[in-house]
């Protein structure tokens, strides 16, 4: 049996997660736990499941895991591959003979898919059907060859949940079901349905979805949607996790294929393997992830020569893979009877978007304010500064917006960037209606 930390450095990993949730979080409660290869080391729940009905976080409260699930996604198809049953390294085609992407390069191979290489758009989750959002892409471009760029895609992952199915003839959530159950996640669950939602944490996220979160105005429910795609759908305790992290820290060649870094991402100072990012933290091998949901968002993390991994569920964002990492340097250095260092999080600015300026006449029909009904891509603003045209999505940082022949915008400078925005519907000298990468959005009568 797993002895327990020592009292003080409990304490120490419990004080971590009360800093992180209540001085930077957009979250009204948390669930973690930290493992070793032969059991978990600490567990603890903080803050509040439903803060209108006063109910606390448990560590029986479920929470909603996001793209961590697809580390699982990835798994189930390295097991497929072991039976036969899938040649990573054909194209989709072979399996999804109706997979379409426009484009001048080789064709997509489930490995690309897998490692995020497939030069395809992120998606927008403009369905909560799998089959039309893979469907869609026929209408957009692959814009580098595969597997020389990371660009990540949860359609492509979509994809791949549908490889599953057609080359097993079941229900991906069923594939994964079993798959949990085999790890011993008892609590988990493989589809995000209504009849969970009485067991969930309520989900969270800034009042404002058109600028940039401030603290101060609070939180909000989050939209419940449900959802059994094979990019994220799990839902779990931060207990049952653990099963997860000892499966990464227990070697062997599935563990060793999800593991090795297949291309290097530019943004971040780490690779992306099979499901998994792979690099260092603090010069230390780690493998990581992390999820986000509408109002749940979630971080896993293993120090592989330590075998520690920690795991933190929350209901709304917050700095979760700092503190993941926080968690394993402290249990480990506890175990080495060393003292436990102090959680600093680094300090962050709220980014300021630039003051739009009066737009060149040829642009004036295209700024203004778009929304919809998807509560992952709600809104975006369109607004000229500095003789170009931006785009800020949700409040987020701006892109550029750059003309491309066709009358639509490629969404960011880089040139490999595949998203796209159109103006496809103007009426008396107005954009009333912009498409972004096949999802549609309505000019808005609020600024």
């Amino acid at each position: 049996m797993t002895p327990p930390l020592p009292q003080a450095s409990d304490e120490a990993l419990r004080q971590a997660c009360r800093t992180a949730l209540h001085e930077r979080s957009f979250a009204a409660g948390l669930s973690t736990a930290v493992t070793g290869r032969d059991g978990i080391l600490f567990s603890g729940a903080f803050g509040h499941a439903d803060l209108a009905a006063a109910q606390p976080a448990t560590e029986d409260t479920l929470f909603q895991i996001g793209s961590i699930s697809k580390g699982m996604t990835a798994a189930l198809l390295l097991r497929a591959r072991d039976a036969g049953l899938v040649d990573l390294d054909r194209p989709v085609t072979e399996y999804l003979p109706w997979f379409s992407v426009r484009s001048a390069h080789a064709p997509i191979t489930v490995r690309h898919l897998m490692s995020h290489t497939a030069g395809i758009i992120a998606g927008t989750d403009v369905s909560g059907d799998s089959a039309f959002e893979v469907w869609a892409l026929r209408d957009t471009e692959a814009t580098t060859p595969p597997g020389t760029w990371f660009h990540y895609s949860n359609s492509g992952y979509k994809a791949l949940g549908l490889v599953l199915e057609a080359i097993c003839q079941r229900p991906y959530q069923e594939l994964l079901g079993d798959f949990l159950a085999e790890l011993g996640m008892s609590a988990a669950i493989p589809a995000i349905t209504h009849e969970i939602r009485a067991r969930s944490a309520v989900g969270y996220e800034p009042r404002y979805d058109d600028r940039v979160p401030a603290r101060e105005d609070g939180i909000v429910p989050a939209t419940w949607i449900e959802t059994a795609t094979a990019d994220g759908s799990v839902v779990s305790t931060a207990r049952d996790m653990t099963a997860w992290l000892r499966l990464l820290m227990s070697g062997g060649s599935m563990v060793d294929d999800l593991c090795t870094p297949a291309i290097r991402m530019d943004e971040e100072d780490c690779s992306y393997g099979l499901g998994m990012m792979v690099g260092e933290f603090e010069g230390r091998p780690h493998v990581w992830h992390t999820g986000g949901m509408i109002g749940y968002y979630a971080a896993i993390a293993c120090d592989v020569d330590a075998g520690i991994g920690a795991v933190v569920l929350a209901n709304g964002t917050g700095p979760w893979q700092e503190t993941v990492v926080h968690l394993i340097a402290a249990t480990r250095a506890a175990l080495a009877g060393a003292s436990v260092p102090e959680f600093v999080l680094p300090e962050r600015e709220r980014p300021a978007l630039p003051t739009p300026d009066d737009p060149p006449a040829h642009w004036a029909e295209v700024v203004g304010h778009y929304r919809c009904h998807n509560p992952w891509l709600s809104n975006l603003h369109v607004y000229a500064h500095d003789n170009r045209l931006w785009v800020s999505i949700t409040g987020g940082p701006p892109d550029e917006l750059v003309p491309l022949p066709d009358g639509s915008f490629r969404v960011g400078e880089d040139e490999r960037l595949p998203e796209r925005l159109k103006f496809d519907v103007v009426l008396n000298g107005v954009a009333v209606r912009a498409d972004y990468s096949g999802c549609p959005l309505y000019r808005t009568f609020t600024p």
